[in-house]
């Protein structure tokens, strides 16, 4: 069975979806140049998602990222930037 990789820590707290931590129920990393990021991300006044920080990566586009695989993420765990980029993000 595939599990979805946790969000340990998000550091862009001018997303909805950051409440002490990803609340996002699952994340999307994209971006389709440079850093990858959390495509997620919304830039609300307001809280959304989950009542506790359990984000999950849902899905992964850098498809040139060593840990993904049939665009799931398979790192042990995810950390987000201020800039909401991927910090497992390693390339081939």
């Amino acid at each position: 069975m595939v599990t979805a990789t946790p969000v340990i820590s998000c550091n862009c707290t001018d997303c909805a979806f950051n409440d002490s931590g990803c609340t996002a129920f699952a994340v999307t990393v994209g971006g389709a140049t440079g850093k990858p990021t959390c495509t997620t991300i919304a830039h609300l006044d307001a809280r959304a998602g989950l009542s506790s920080a359990d984000g999950r990566v849902g899905a992964c586009h850098r498809i040139e990222c060593i840990h993904n695989d049939k665009l799931m993420c398979t790192a042990e765990e995810v950390t987000i930037s201020d800039a909401a980029a991927c910090n497992a993000y390693q390339a081939r």
